[in-house]
């Protein structure tokens, strides 16, 4: 399964804003206050790996990220007292319906992310707790290339949701982010794993602060072995915003955001569910926050279609 949610690990620069001042800011971060729209590294062990049978599926996400530096644009950490640790607890549901479409098998889904997160900038503190923004994806494709290949495409369109206020902290951010998805995995359930998701973002003005974060690309990808039930192997993100912020119409140029990690995973599929762990180490970072991650991560069916 493609798992899509707004865990505060991509929220880790936000509390810096009210410290520093916004000017000061857009010439230290990109994205609006160093915020991606999309958390990286969270599709991991379900990179293209919807249910080939129809029913209702869940993926219980829980994640740990903390940060403790913001970077500049050469990727060096900034002389800025920044830290951030961040939980949260994110549903996602998934629909099958064991119907096709252009030779394509068809799904659509819904993740709601709850999220906790504490920031401190300059000894000063700040906690936040709520509702991230939603993602709705009215539809997933399958196509099945090869045997134990295939590869997805969605639509995916971020919410302007949840717990935001542009005057502090907030876990979700104040616009809307639109997310074509393709992605292709090669899994070998008694040998190789590959795979990775190609995703661009392209996100609304904020109407608030009439800030528009730029476009940008993001791939998260594992490779692994299966042996049996067990599979080990890496997973990481990678992240390149490809056009400049603006706002109130003027261009800030050149100040784009760019993030690496990775780290280990492993992963038991006892076939009624499966469990992953991972840990993603944050290895570069520029004009935005480096964050290390632990996820935890549960799938299982809540419907079959006895039908089929």
């Amino acid at each position: 399964m493609k798992t899509k949610h707004a865990p505060a690990r991509r929220l880790a620069a936000y509390a810096a804003l009210s410290v520093l001042g916004a000017g000061s800011m857009q010439s230290a971060l990109a994205f609006e206050s160093g915020i991606s729209p999309f958390p990286t590294g969270s599709t991991s062990e379900y990179i293209a790996a919807l249910p080939p049978i129809p029913g209702v599926f869940a993926v219980e996400q829980f994640n740990y990220s903390s940060s403790n530096g913001l970077y500049d644009n050469q990727g060096n950490k900034r002389p800025i007292p920044f830290k951030s640790d961040a939980f949260s607890s994110t549903t996602r549901l998934l629909a099958s319906y064991g119907v096709e479409f252009l030779g394509a098998k068809v799904y659509s889904q819904l993740v709601l992310p709850l999220v906790s997160l504490h920031t401190e900038v300059a000894g000063q503190g700040e906690t936040h707790n709520g509702l991230s923004n939603v993602t709705v994806t009215p539809l997933l494709l399958r196509w099945d290339v090869a045997a134990n290949t295939n590869v997805t495409w969605g639509f995916d369109f971020a919410l302007k949701s949840g717990a935001y206020d542009p005057a502090r902290t907030s876990v979700a951010v104040g616009y809307n982010s639109y997310q074509p998805v393709l992605a292709i995995r090669h899994n070998d359930p008694d040998g190789l794993d590959l795979g990775i998701s190609n995703r661009l973002l392209f996100n609304d003005k904020n109407s608030d602060t009439h800030y528009r974060s730029g476009s940008a690309y993001v791939a998260d990808f594992i490779g692994g072995w299966n042996f049996g039930k067990w599979k080990v192997g890496v997973t990481g993100s990678y992240l390149n915003q490809f056009t400049d912020d603006s706002q109130n119409g003027s261009t800030i140029t050149g100040n784009r955001a760019r993030s690496f990690a990775i780290g280990p995973t492993v992963a038991y599929n006892a076939g009624s569910f499966n469990i992953n762990m991972n840990y993603q180490q944050g290895v570069y970072a520029a004009n935005t926050a480096k964050s290390n991650a632990v996820w935890i991560n549960f799938a299982m069916p809540l419907w079959l279609d006895g039908r089929h």
